[in-house]
């Protein structure tokens, strides 16, 4: 008999050759109830995917040149849910903040006006970025709940979806017989 492997196996495969060979974080945030906030990923609702404080921590060490306050201001222009524009007009907003810095103003050390922008991800330098697997996370959608098998964050930006299927050809009750190559 055959010695088939489970998507629960090719997922643990998965998740410890990114630890080991590309350097990324792991975060199992499985829970059997669906609701269930206590899942570490420190999410406020199900319905987020972005992994806030894991975004600000980044953001700030990116940026350190750049108010606090000021990098909030950034933070809630990414985060804004853009519910009144298309799906891909929304994408294309949050791939230019994320490809281009988001905008901000503020008072500099000597009062001036200064305009800068925030960087999310650092595209020159990308081991000053935090990568992040998680798998197993509930995302609640229009039509009830999802639970990805992986999902690739950068700087707690979701940036990558796995799912996981193993497939076998159908059996039609013939066997190989044939010793030929």
């Amino acid at each position: 008999m055959p010695n088939f492997i489970s998507e629960e196996q090719i997922e643990l495969a998965l998740l410890q050759r990114l630890q080991h060979l590309h350097g990324y974080d792991s975060l199992d945030c499985y829970t059997e109830d669906p609701e269930n906030l206590n899942d570490g990923s420190r999410r406020a609702n199900k319905r987020d995917v972005i992994l806030v404080d894991r975004v600000k921590e980044a953001v700030v060490a990116l940026n350190p040149n750049i108010p606090e306050n000021a990098i909030d201001n950034a933070l809630e222009k990414l985060l804004d849910r853009r519910q009144a524009m298309s799906l891909v007009g929304a994408n294309r907003e949050i791939y230019n903040l994320l490809r281009d810095g988001i905008p901000v103003e503020f008072d500099n050390a000597k009062g001036q006006k200064q305009q800068e922008r925030v960087q999310v991800i650092n595209f020159n330098e990308p081991d000053k970025n935090r990568y992040l697997a998680v798998s197993q996370l509930w995302v609640r959608g229009e039509r009830g709940f999802r639970r990805p098998d992986v999902l690739l964050y950068v700087n707690g930006i979701p940036l990558v979806f796995i799912e996981l299927r193993i497939s076998f050809p159908p059996f039609t009750g013939q066997f190989l017989t044939s010793n030929k190559l």
